[in-house]
């Protein structure tokens, strides 16, 4: 159950800390004290969208906390292992800019966890879910809850197989999709390819030729500076070679070295540059005869370079990004050829799927047919007790589609079903649909009667009322107050109400107060718990009369006298 609610800086309440208790809890306060401001923070801890504006003025945060006590509960609350006895907290802080940090436990956690997991704690109930309740989705879900564990969970295979069926139809239709575009597209990869390949081109080819070309250019320029080179050398130009004069110098430096030690250096160098120049003469001579003047060949070269040219003009500016485009070419191709068979295999797998998913929707539909009779009986005895006694509610389910066979065009994410609350107020009178012929305390009563019918089912510990009065007052003022009564009496109630015959039922009494003289400046509205005096005070406010009158507190205790017998 919701054991404490701690506000602060929330609008006009600097800090608040309400301890509630089991049973029915019931908030009261004068118009504008700041009731609705505890339904907007039970709100927040259920997910709702945060506003900056909700900051006290002079703040820079607000924060609302949440602490469950475990203690006796067995229902599963989504995304949480309760350990019974164990304290739970869930918080949200809200900041400038619309911002706002959610936890779980002290620790950060974001708001949809923490929409998941108050939602298994709490139930609210406040005049926009009232009128939530005219809608056929808010209808399937509360059928489905009533149902239980066997439609609910039939309904989450459900909801996993459409998932499914949609991801499946999805590749399907890629794949299939403008089918002559993609037999274009892969003729156009099939010619790139063959041209690539064609090519037979290898990574820094174009380099190498680019050398080859220039050398095939300066051939003759080579050669000459080569040979000539060569003849100096060794056979000399018209006289002796160099390599023939310095070997004639060389004895005479060798006598000499016999006379002074000194001059025999000199001879050994001239002795080794001798030997290297016959090796510089004949290398440059095979060089000469090594290069090529080739015009055929220089040909060749300039026609391969404009091939690998336009390559790189069609697939990418480098050669190793004309052989890239290639690999991937490939890919795709074989990729393409594997679309055929995956398509057919898809196909089947969809099939197979969409007959699952049919046959699926009618094990749920009947499920909700038994459900829907149920819930028509139990609903229809809370509303006796709401004063309703001559009023009749009843579930249709109708084919969402028409009357053909279930196919699956017939299928939404919830199943095939439109489900549809039916009540007729007046005798004689046939039901309708509940949008069309309910008031706003009509409309109360039957949310209440509805919730009452959950509660026994698959209900949320702690159950949220904001205004479930709302159009209603005096003896049926009184049979809500009972009803709220005995639903409490198998689930936490919390109720924030303006009649004084629903107050008077509360097993705890807590009164909202505004100070719109605080030392601060700034208007402050804060919670305490009534007992005694206190709540006959309160309901005579509550009745419109001063608390001084003896007679309406005669009255007052008379209904907390009359509230204690029930």
């Amino acid at each position: 159950m919701l054991a404490e609610l701690n506000i602060r800086n929330l609008a006009v309440i600097p800090d608040a800390s309400i301890r509630f208790e089991p049973g029915l809890n019931v908030i009261t306060g004068e118009t504008g004290a700041g009731k609705t401001l505890l339904a907007r923070a039970i709100a927040l801890l259920l997910g709702s969208r945060a506003d900056s504006g909700m900051i006290r003025p002079g703040e820079d945060e607000a924060f609302v906390e949440a602490v469950f006590d475990t203690e006796g509960m067995t229902a599963a609350v989504p995304g949480l292992d309760l350990i019974p006895g164990e304290a739970l907290s869930v918080s949200r802080r809200l900041l400038p800019g619309g911002r706002s940090r959610a936890y779980v436990c002290g620790r950060g956690a974001t708001v949809a966890v923490l929409r998941e997991l108050a939602s298994g704690l709490m139930a609210f109930s406040a005049q926009h879910e009232q009128r939530s309740l005219m809608m056929a989705d808010r209808q399937a879900d509360i059928l489905d809850t009533y149902a239980g564990s066997e439609v609910t969970d039939m309904r989450e295979e459900y909801r996993l197989l459409y998932e499914q069926r949609l991801e499946a139809a999805a590749r399907l239709e890629a794949l299939t999709q403008d089918s002559r575009l993609r037999q274009r597209e892969l003729e156009l990869l099939e010619f790139q390819l063959a041209e690539i390949k064609a090519a037979g081109a290898r990574a820094g080819e174009d380099g190498e030729l680019e050398r080859e070309k220039t050398m095939l250019l300066k051939a003759a320029e080579l050669k000459s500076a080569a040979g000539a080179l060569g003849e100096a050398l060794l056979d000399g130009a018209g006289g002796d070679s160099v390599k023939e004069q310095l070997s004639r110098l060389l004895p005479a430096l060798q006598e000499s070295a016999e006379i002074d030690a000194g001059v025999e250096s000199i001879a050994g160098r001239l002795q080794d540059c001798v030997f290297e120049l016959e090796d510089l003469g004949r290398e440059a001579r095979d060089y000469a005869g090594a290069v090529v003047d080739d015009p055929q060949r220089l040909q060749e070269v300039e026609e391969r370079l404009e091939l690998l040219a336009q390559l790189k003009r069609k697939y990418g500016p480098s050669l190793e990004e004309v052989l890239s485009y290639g690999e991937a070419a490939a890919v795709k191709l074989e990729t393409a050829a594997a679309c055929d068979s995956d398509e057919t295999s898809l196909r089947e797998e969809l099939d197979r799927t969409e007959a699952e998913l049919v046959s699926l929707a009618l094990e749920l539909r009947q499920a909700r047919r038994k459900a829907a009779v149920r819930l028509e009986d139990e609903a229809q005895g809370h509303l006796g007790e709401l004063a309703f006694d001559s009023t009749l509610f009843s579930i249709s389910l109708k084919q969402l589609e028409g009357d053909d066979a279930l196919g699956v065009d017939h299928l939404t994410a919830s199943g095939a079903d439109l489900v549809e609350f039916l009540v007729s107020f007046n005798p004689g009178m046939p039901a309708a649909p509940l949008a069309d012929t309910a008031s706003g305390g009509e409309l109360s009563r039957v949310m209440l009667a509805v919730k009452s019918a959950i509660s026994g089912s698959a209900g949320a510990p702690t159950l949220v009322f904001d205004e479930i009065d709302a159009g209603i007052g005096g003896e049926t003022g009184t049979a809500v107050g009972q009803k709220l009564k005995g639903l409490a009496a198998g689930s936490q109630v919390i109720c924030i109400t303006h009649l004084a015959q629903i107050a008077c039922f509360a097993d705890a009494h807590f009164s909202v107060i505004k100070n719109s003289a605080a030392a601060s400046g700034v208007t402050e509205t804060g919670v305490r718990r009534l007992d005694g005096e206190g709540i006959v005070d309160e309901l005579c406010r509550m009745m419109g009369s001063d608390p001084s009158d003896s007679q309406a507190r005669g009255h007052a205790a008379s209904l907390l006298e009359r509230s204690a017998s029930v």
